[in-house]
């Protein structure tokens, strides 16, 4: 059934394919770095690096950085060992 006969744009949702360390993955259009990470469940943001294409988004700017489709997300996270 047409979404816009309820009442609903049929476009409400659009959503773009990227590559999150190498798995393709759905993500709403507009998302951004925090965002990738709350779809993967991190809510921890110590000891984690996000690069976009291969280049390191600061964490500063990381509500600004625009994931857009195609985009390929490499997330890597520091962990403890000995």
């Amino acid at each position: 059934m047409n979404d816009s006969l309820l009442g609903f744009p049929h476009n409400i949702l659009q959503t773009m394919d990227i590559f999150i360390n190498g798995q393709a993955t759905q993500m709403p259009d507009n998302s951004t770095v925090p965002d990738v990470l709350q779809h993967l469940g991190q809510t921890q943001k110590g000891g984690i690096a996000v690069a976009v294409n291969d280049v390191v988004v600061p964490k500063s700017q990381w509500s600004k950085a625009h994931i857009t489709d195609g985009d390929k997300v490499l997330i890597i996270q520091a962990s403890q060992g000995g």
